[in-house]
């Protein structure tokens, strides 16, 4: 009784982490073009008050150096490299030997 009792748990582990994963990528690919519009329209809005910088005032100075660090942020962390496993899937910020959740050994 208690092995079929892990058996179904299993199962069910395995398909709710699939359809987590699944929705991961999705709102990954909607949310990727929204940062990259997102980005434009920053840039743009620092390009703007560079442009005015002599009439800025402090506060507004302040505020477009926050706005440049965080444009900064942004950026590299779309720029990171992130290793998937080819068969579960699972993401990775640095390549490993193996992955943690199926064992596949990385090549």
């Amino acid at each position: 009784m208690f092995s079929g009792i892990g058996i179904a748990v299993t199962l069910v582990t395995v398909v709710s982490q699939n359809r987590v994963q699944r929705m991961q990528e999705r709102l990954k690919s909607k949310t990727g073009d929204k940062a990259r519009v997102l980005a434009n329209e920053t840039k743009v809005t620092i390009q703007d008050k560079i442009e005015r910088i002599e009439k800025l005032t402090e506060e507004d100075f302040e505020g477009l150096v926050i706005m440049m660090k965080s444009l900064r942020l942004t950026l590299l962390a779309q720029s990171k490299d992130v290793y998937k496993c080819p068969r579960c899937r699972n993401d990775y910020s640095t390549k490993p030997k193996f992955c943690s959740s199926c064992g596949l050994a990385a090549t």
